[in-house]
């Protein structure tokens, strides 16, 4: 389960990254993790394989459709329960993050349908980041 938890990370940091207008790189993506340069090659080559993103030497690192796909579904879950646990359960912004990246790797779907009819149609997450359009 790591590794998948690992790769939807990879996905939506690719996403936030071209979000911000910030051009994707290997180096790019080291000094976001921490990590060296032949940690995150491999990583890519593993997403490329899996058809999230598309990379060509000395280019920037693109999410395909498929992969934006799945990143905005990431990002929206995350968003989505970031939203929830102020709103609904009271918790102070700076609280909300680290439980949010636990939650949003949950696949069952039911589980976020319910709190999108909870919370109703929104559009911005408690931070004022946009929560991409999902339908469950």
């Amino acid at each position: 389960m790591k590794k998948t938890i690992e790769k939807e990370n990879y996905l939506k940091t690719i996403y936030k990254m071209n979000e911000k207008g910030q051009s994707v790189t290997v180096t790019s993506l080291s000094q976001y993790f921490c990590v060296s340069k032949s940690t995150v090659s491999n990583m890519i080559k593993k997403l490329v394989v899996m058809e999230w993103v598309d990379t060509k030497p000395y280019q920037p690192i693109l999410l395909t459709v498929f992969g934006k796909e799945k990143a905005a579904e990431i990002i929206y879950k995350h968003r989505l329960i970031e939203l929830y646990l102020v709103e609904k359960m009271g918790f102070d912004l700076d609280e909300v993050h680290e439980i949010a990246e636990e939650i949003e790797h949950i696949k069952n779907a039911n589980f976020f349908k319910r709190i999108q009819e909870i919370l109703g149609d929104r559009d911005v997450d408690p931070h004022g980041s946009i929560i991409p359009k999902q339908s469950y």
